[in-house]
């Protein structure tokens, strides 16, 4: 029940910080309030000595065996605080999948201003402005650029007729952009909202551009660099309903729509899409959650599904809809992998191959762009032989062992991050007696010095965690390298996706054995993606795209598919052996991260929790695996961190039989295990 008129109770979650006093706390409805409570509304009640102010998120008639005398009336509302009763909803479903508390789920649900209770000159501001009619005007507001294909259409009514959520699967340069517009369109012109959400803040200056030509102000846009003002503002225009589209990272999930039509997740396979502080989302599921709720469409689009979205597509979950071909009828940019230890031999020891660098030459004379790919997720120092390629490998978990340092009177060793399995560092290879044996990594700084010095007067401009962390982030970088202002774009993962140069006819990517050597069991699939997200940003105008993928490994399986482009064969290989060591999406993970000072007493404690859990899954008769490791980085100042694996078809059972120890942080469906 959403308003209070035939209750006596409200349940009311304390606005704070997150800690103790999570839960929420009972008061009384006043007479005078019962005709205008609901759920939603932000109230002011008396705690202890004061008042402070709480959300409503349940109404009771009852209290059961509490003292009704004891508890206290709520005081007044607070018209400006008020949550769509769906988002409350999605905040309590959220709450329980992830075994968090409601607390910190509203306040995704919020803009820090509202939150806290500042911003109130701003809302006054809003609240003197005169409503705005959508339905007086006439969307698109510009004719379209653009005609579809026969293709397109296709795709558009397979989409359209539709009941489940959708994997649109469509090559880089397929227009499956275009498909969203038309999609998004529809659903305004009835009417209702739309949010289209992207992986990287880095997407967010093309996707307003294009979306603006066709909606002009009757869009808000959010995501992580907005300030609190802007992104007050952004929110109080998508709850009156002026803005009818909605842009952003995964955060603009949670816009207080009214009336929401379409959800729609673009380069759905990115890893961004997980948040990775409490509450830990998954974007995907929470996006399932809320369309089940608000009873819309929801999109996912990629060139590159995540293995889990392939399987639901596979399955029958998900309905399947794929565009193979380019919209200007280019064909793919030809993929040209150059093997390292050939270079190594020919005592080519820059960071650039002869090939690399014979055709950057000859791209930069012909006044073109290049963009020089750095993965620097895997500065997990895996070790890899510079002559055959191989890198050293857990027997168990078929991931890499990750380097650790020599500490506390320890020795350097060989670690797994899954099954603690370790050993010596080696010093010849394994497989064929090398003694090149080396850690990899390379970072943005020393590919752009690289460039400057062997290509002196080229014009480099950096994008990465460093150049972007301002508030203007990536756009100044993505508009100058638009309009040719630079030749050389040396970027991170922001620069793999979506992104349209027409100029770029050539991509390096500069060692993609670095993503490869994760100790993570995605970490081919991560890499898959990569390689074929990064080339889909050449060849985008008239001439042909050319990609030089640099490795160690050119016969990985990994980096062979997705040079030949062979998705469909990668992803049943993968699947395989997904299936056979119980990953998902044929089992679930939740991921414990424990610390402590006293290393010794920390694991005794893990190996106690360890064997209680395992009782537990027993006692239950669930296939289930629980492991403990170091995590990716092993101690930070005083404190050493472990991480907790529990692999099983349904391991979130545990929470109704086991106590979760203190400070043990919780992440249920974890996109990095290591």
């Amino acid at each position: 029940m959403r308003y209070a008129e035939c209750m006596t109770y409200a349940q009311i979650v304390i606005i704070k910080r997150p800690g103790a006093f999570d839960a929420p706390l009972t008061y009384r409805i006043p007479e005078a309030l019962k005709p205008t409570l609901r759920v939603g509304q932000g109230v002011v009640v008396p705690l202890k000595e004061g008042e402070t102010r709480g959300v409503v998120v349940g109404f009771e008639r009852t209290v059961g065996s509490a003292d009704e005398n004891k508890i206290k009336d709520v005081i007044e509302l607070i018209p400006e605080l008020c949550i769509d009763p769906i988002y409350v909803q999605l905040a309590q479903k959220m709450a329980t999948y992830y075994h968090c508390s409601i607390l910190r789920c509203l306040k995704l649900m919020l803009p820090r201003h509202l939150w806290r209770g500042t911003g109130k000159r701003l809302l006054k501001k809003w609240s003197s402005r005169d409503p705005i009619d959508l339905s007086s005007i006439d969307f698109p507001l510009k004719p379209f650029k653009h005609q579809l294909t026969p293709v397109q259409v296709a795709a558009l009514t397979k989409i359209r007729a539709s009941k489940k959520p959708v994997l649109l699967h469509g090559v880089t340069g397929s227009g499956k952009t275009e498909l969203y517009l038309r999609l998004i369109l529809e659903v305004v012109q009835k009417g209702q909202q739309a949010i289209l959400l992207l992986p990287e803040i880095g997407l967010t200056p093309q996707m307003i551009d294009y979306f603006s030509y066709y909606f002009g102000d009757y869009m808000a846009v959010f995501h992580s660099k907005l300030s609190d003002g802007d992104r007050l503002e952004a929110w109080l225009r998508v709850q009156s309903g002026e803005a009818c589209l909605v842009i952003g990272s995964r955060s603009a999930i949670f816009a207080p729509m009214r009336d929401l039509g379409l959800l729609i997740l673009d380069e759905e396979h990115a890893w961004t899409y997980k948040q990775e502080s409490s509450p830990y989302y998954q974007t995907h599921h929470v996006a399932e959650m809320l369309v089940s709720l608000a009873d819309c469409q929801l999109i996912f689009g990629t060139a590159t599904p995540r293995l889990e979205t392939l399987h639901h597509a596979q399955s029958g979950r998900y309905g399947k809809v794929d565009l193979p071909e380019r919209v200007n009828q280019t064909a793919l940019p030809n993929i040209e992998v150059v093997d390292l230890r050939e270079e190594f031999k020919k005592k080519n020891y820059s960071i650039f191959s002869y090939v690399l660098f014979n055709k950057m030459k000859e791209v930069l004379a012909r006044g073109e762009q290049v963009i020089l790919f750095v993965n620097q997720r895997g500065v997990s120092r895996a070790v890899v032989c510079r002559d055959c390629g191989e890198s050293i490998t857990c027997p168990h978990c078929h991931v890499s062992l990750k380097w650790h340092e020599p500490h506390g009177g320890h020795p350097a060793k060989l670690l797994c991050h899954y099954c603690s399995f370790e050993m010596l560092p080696v010093l010849t290879c394994p497989s064929c007696g090398s003694p090149h044996i080396k850690q990899t990594g390379i970072g943005t700084q020393r590919v752009e010095r690289e460039v400057l010095k062997v290509f002196p007067g080229v014009q480099v401009i950096r994008a990465d965690k460093d150049t972007t962390s301002n508030k203007q982030g990536f756009q100044p970088i993505y508009e100058a390298f638009k309009k040719g202002d630079y030749q050389v774009l040396v970027g991170t993962q922001m620069v793999a996706k979506g992104l349209d140069f027409p100029r770029v006819s050539l991509i390096g990517i500069i060692l993609a054995d670095i993503g490869l050597n994760i100790p993570d069991f995605r970490s081919h699939e991560r890499l898959f993606h990569l390689i074929t997200q990064v080339s889909g940003r050449a060849g985008r105008g008239e001439r042909v795209g050319e990609v030089v993928l640099q490795t160690y490994q050119p016969d990985h399986h990994a980096i062979r598919m997705a040079a030949n482009y062979e998705f469909e064969a990668f992803a049943e290989q993968e699947l395989v052996f997904r299936k056979k060591l119980r990953y998902p999406p044929y089992h679930q993970l939740i991921k414990f991260t424990v610390l402590g000072r006293d290393v010794e007493k920390l694991r005794t404690h893990l190996q106690v929790e360890k064997e209680v859990l395992e009782d537990v899954f027993k006692t239950q008769k669930l296939n289930a695996s629980v492991t403990y490791a170091p995590a990716l980085i092993p101690k930070m100042g005083e404190f050493y961190y472990y991480h907790v694996l529990v692999r099983s078809p349904n391991p979130r059972i545990i929470f109704d039989h086991w106590q979760l120890p203190a400070h043990w942080r919780v992440d249920v469906d974890p996109i990095h295990t290591a």
